[in-house]
């Protein structure tokens, strides 16, 4: 990684320069320059034996001690495995099943001991603590940048988000990724780079930590379990030029921007303590409303796209070329283009190279989104994530939040609408199996989508918790109520019809859970008015938006459980009616 070296070779016997700004839990900033981070990932890089394959695990959390580890392999070019925060034991053994070294901070030294039987390091794996404050004591000297401009696998990732698969990330791919970022991005962005999603995340590992270390910057980390919420409070403190936006995020900067407003208070030195706003970024996961919010505030977002598959950002919206509504234009190493059934292809230098059976044949990564470019060359995604098709299980997240949905609220009655055959009614069936008591009742358009659904239950064994009925939108109005969940995932134009069709079977305290790109600007405005609805978006997945009835509809007569005979319980009596 060339630009990253140089600036390396620079400054990294400089004392004076912050490289890593940690934010403590009573408010103060620890400094690290980036002579104490290149000298600790020396010392570190003198401890580790990399073995044959020279593929070392990464086990950090958001911390100088990440950064430390992933220089000290920089410098000795083995190729690291980070392991993403939140993956499960069985996908961190996948990614790590043939690394010769895991480094781990405390995070990861706990995580490995919950872990512990396991089996998530395979066999004879050393696991080498990173310790900040013992390797700085141990240094032996300065940091070593090795004058090797080949190309190399510095990185192995996950393929996608929560995936046991995994991509080989070239080295030049990442100079191609960098030097486009560094054309179309205003010089000096990541001066102050705030660290709002995870280090070990595709955004950071080829381009906020990176960017951050071309600009001679600093990354700067928020005290360790701040809440979303508080977030504007400490982007105030930190004073940041940059930092990725979440939904979660974009939801607190939006509150605080607004009591800023009626404050008088001007809203950049409100949230970030600067005359003017930084660079805002995010990805697909931030619904389009919340953009649209931001940005009436003052507050633009630069929306991108990318993927591990192509080394990070295919395309972004930059403050020089912005477009709403779309993820910018391609940057200048990636050629993209839309293939004959409108799925986005996308070529360049910047293909990472594949460690499973997928390599593609004809050139193309082939992205699985349906997108659109437009005569002035901006990118248009017709759904945010990769599109599921029929009988493709949801991700695992949505998954797991379906399920536990189900299982919390004890709901005796699910009514799903269209998604049905993605996998969500299998989800939701399996909660009511595991409450014991429960309908879930799936309407599903498609005649076949309803037939393999069905198939699908009865072979899982869930067929006599679910009914999928062959129904369309005005059914819905016929669905067994009150409804305790209702599950919308289908058409962005179908959404409110559904909402609006549903309501009459609704009582106060029923959770609407609309999936993926489906919530669009009038669903948005029906539930987010304050009248009937409390409602926010979750940053799940492509996203979603939760919202809780809580105005009554209709009125709705739910039926008191029939007793079960017994020995202490007589038999119901007839009414006399």
């Amino acid at each position: 990684m060339r630009a990253v070296e140089t600036v390396l070779r620079r400054h990294a016997e400089d004392g004076d320069r912050p490289l890593v700004e940690v934010t403590a839990e009573d408010g103060t900033a620890v400094v690290h320059s980036y002579r104490e981070i290149t000298r600790a990932a020396r010392a570190l890089g003198d401890r580790l034996d990399p073995g044959p394959r020279r593929r070392v695990g990464i086990l950090c959390g958001d911390t100088a001690e990440a950064v430390v580890a992933e220089l000290a392999l920089l410098a000795l070019r083995v190729t690291g495995c980070p392991v993403p925060p939140g993956t499960s034991a069985r996908t961190a053994a996948a990614l790590l099943a043939d690394v010769s070294a895991v480094l781990a901070d405390a995070r990861g030294l706990a995580l490995l001991a919950a872990w512990a039987d396991r089996r998530v390091l395979p066999e004879g794996c050393r696991v080498v603590p990173v310790d900040l404050a013992a390797l700085t004591d141990s240094a032996p000297g300065a940091y070593r940048v090795p004058d090797d401009d080949r190309d190399w696998i510095c990185k192995i990732l996950p393929a996608s988000a929560g995936s046991a698969g995994r991509v080989g990330i070239r080295a030049h791919a990442v100079d191609a990724h960098l030097d486009a970022l560094r054309a179309e991005l205003p010089a000096g962005a990541f001066a102050r780079c705030a660290v709002t999603v995870p280090l070990g995340a595709l955004a950071h590992q080829v381009a906020a930590t990176p960017m951050a270390i071309v600009d001679g910057g600093c990354l700067l980390l928020p005290p360790r379990g701040v809440p979303a919420a508080a977030l504007p409070d400490w982007t105030a403190t930190v004073r940041p030029t940059a930092l990725a936006v979440t939904p979660s995020a974009a939801t607190a900067l939006i509150g605080a921007a607004r009591t800023a407003r009626r404050e008088g208070i001007p809203v950049p030195a409100a949230l970030f303590g600067t005359p003017g706003v930084p660079l805002l970024w995010c990805g697909t996961e931030v619904p389009h409303p919340l953009l649209r919010e931001c940005e009436g505030l003052g507050l633009p977002v630069y929306a991108g796209y990318g993927l591990a598959g192509n080394t990070g950002a295919v395309s972004w919206n930059t403050p020089a070329a912005r477009r709403s509504g779309t993820v910018g234009r391609p940057l200048p190493h990636v050629r993209a283009e839309i293939g004959p059934d409108g799925e986005l292809l996308v070529g360049g230098d910047g293909l990472a190279v594949s460690l499973g059976s997928d390599e593609p044949a004809d050139g193309w990564l082939h992205t699985g989104v349906r997108a659109a470019i437009d005569a002035d060359g901006f990118l248009h995604l017709l759904r945010p994530d990769r599109a599921r098709h029929a009988g493709e299980p949801l991700t695992p997240e949505i998954g797991r939040l379906l399920y536990s949905l189900v299982r919390s609220l004890r709901a005796d009655c699910v009514v799903a609408f269209d998604g049905t055959a993605d996998g969500s009614l299998d989800q939701l069936a399996a909660g009511a199996r595991a409450n014991g008591a429960g309908r879930i009742v799936g309407h599903v358009p498609d005649a076949h989508r309803a037939a393999d659904t069905r198939a699908r239950l009865t072979a899982a064994g869930l067929a006599p918790w679910a009914e999928v009925r062959h129904a369309g939108l005005h059914d819905l109005g016929r669905a067994p109520a009150p409804v305790d969940l209702a599950l919308l995932d289908c058409r962005p134009d179908l959404t409110l019809p559904a909402l609006t069709a549903l309501e009459g079977r609704m009582r106060p305290g029923t959770i609407v859970l609309a999936l993926g790109s489906a919530p669009t600007g009038p669903y948005l405005d029906r539930v987010r008015d304050g009248a009937d609805y409390l409602s926010m978006p979750l940053p799940v997945g492509a996203g979603a938006e939760v919202s809780i009835r809580l105005t009554p509809a209709a009125a709705v007569h739910r039926p008191a459980p029939r007793p079960v005979p017994g020995p202490d319980t007589p038999p119901p009596q007839p009414s006399g009616e």
